[in-house]
């Protein structure tokens, strides 16, 4: 008998991805409505547009060989000097204000490689990483790998509580961790996977609440934006990273995946010069450098305007959706008003679902189970709390409305009414 491999600590303490039990379930049974998989709309993915792109990029025989060779590690320079200018426009600040931060850039192979490739050049088993609670429960699977501690900091309708942050980090100072605490994980705008944006008057103090703790330890502030530019009306406020001109304390991380394609699968990091090195020697062991074609092809995108066209029509594809999940949330669970809520989200792709403490979402819980029968699945809220400083609720679901269409969205809240029905008379 061929005796099995030995696999390393890491691999080991790597629990399968929940999200892909849950698209096997989806897959396997065609009827059933998905408001669980964070996916964009399938209609508004830019296939023309791209096409065009790619036709530009290849028109050229001997841009065209450039485009489909190796590129650099960092990324490329003109494609990082675009996303800077981008950035400028967005941050609304005079051309060339962030010039400076082009050399600190790199191009990533969507952000989830950034998220893994921080984690990769700071923490050691053991180490403490804070996050809020509720996060991105992918992050945590990444934090797992590393064999650190995710800590959930309590949030609100403004996002990340900073006197529960304070709080936090004075108990763990009082028990003689401070010093292994490295990283501070926020997600800005939209949250996944409560759908919340961190208020703007809390971002300035966030920062130099963080300077501030990084006595004894340097922690650093990673912002992950990645549903910045999908907020539906009005003007984004300044970033975290904004509020930190040295450049030494935020990481900020952007994605395309959810402003344009997943396809591409091409993100971005803006570094502070200390994490620079270590991040470009780790990720040259990964992949020599993100994918050299579709950097050219984003390029085009960005120069020509098509991207910031296709976000416009990104945002009134999914304004219509969140509309449409609300006017059915109401209409099918309206009749528990005060048992039943939900945020209301101003951008992104999700809300947050809340019913009776007593009813647990969680995948062995009632509720998961009778919506199957019903033909629904959600994400259920509990994978998307740290286990410390626990206990966390199990009453809470994530509800992306992306994918479906607007009558999917119409009946998987009907559907989730009836299984919520059953679970409710189950317990009468």
């Amino acid at each position: 008998m061929t005796p099995s491999p030995q696999l390393s600590e890491a691999a080991v303490r790597t629990s399968p991805a929940a999200i892909s039990s849950m698209m096997q379930m989806a897959l396997a049974n065609p009827g059933l409505i998905s408001l669980a998989a964070g996916f964009v709309d399938q209609g508004s993915l830019p296939a023309e547009a791209a096409r065009r792109a790619m036709e530009a990029v290849l028109a050229d025989p001997v841009e065209g060989r450039r485009a489909l060779q190796y590129g650099t590690t960092i990324g490329d320079l003109g494609l990082r000097t675009r996303l800077i200018e981008q950035l400028e426009r967005n941050e609304r600040v005079p051309a060339g204000s962030f010039r400076g931060a082009v050399g600190r850039t790199v191009v990533t192979t969507g952000s989830q490689q950034l998220l893994y490739l921080i984690t990769e050049a700071l923490l050691d088993p053991g180490d403490i990483v804070l996050v809020e609670a509720p996060t991105y429960f992918v992050f945590l699977g990444v934090l797992e790998t590393r064999g650190a501690r995710a800590i959930g900091v309590e949030t609100d309708e403004g996002g990340l509580r900073l006197d529960a942050l304070e709080a936090t980090l004075r108990d763990l100072k009082a028990r003689g961790l401070l010093s292994r605490v490295k990283l501070l994980y926020t997600i800005s705008e939209h949250s996944n996977p409560t759908g919340v944006s961190l208020a703007e008057e809390r971002r300035g103090p966030l920062v130099e609440l963080i300077k501030r703790w990084s006595g004894e330890q340097k922690i650093l502030i990673l912002e992950d934006a990645a549903y910045r530019g999908l907020t539906y009306s009005g003007a984004e406020p300044p970033s975290v990273w904004r509020h930190d001109p040295a450049g030494d304390t935020v990481i900020l991380a952007r994605t395309f995946s959810k402003t344009f394609s997943p396809g591409l699968k091409t993100g971005y990091g803006i570094l502070p010069e200390t994490l620079l090195e270590p991040v470009l020697r780790l990720k040259g062991n990964h992949d020599f450098g993100s994918g050299h074609f579709a950097q050219q092809v984003l390029e085009r995108i960005l120069v020509d305007g098509t991207y910031e066209r296709h976000v416009q029509e990104l945002i009134a594809v999914y304004r219509r959706k969140r509309d449409v999940m609300l006017g059915a949330l109401e209409e099918h669970l309206g009749a528990w008003d005060g048992a039943v809520s939900w945020t209301c989200p101003k951008g992104g792709l999700f809300l947050w679902l809340s019913v009776p403490e007593g009813l647990d979402t969680g995948p062995e819980g009632p509720l998961f189970a009778r919506c199957l029968e019903e033909g629904v699945i959600y994400v259920p809220g509990a994978l998307a709390y740290a286990a410390e400083p626990g206990p966390f609720p199990r009453n809470h679901a994530r509800i992306c409305f992306g994918v479906p269409s607007e009558e999917e969205l119409n009946e998987g809240a009907r559907r989730l009414a009836a299984a919520l029905a059953e679970c409710f008379d189950a317990v009468a």
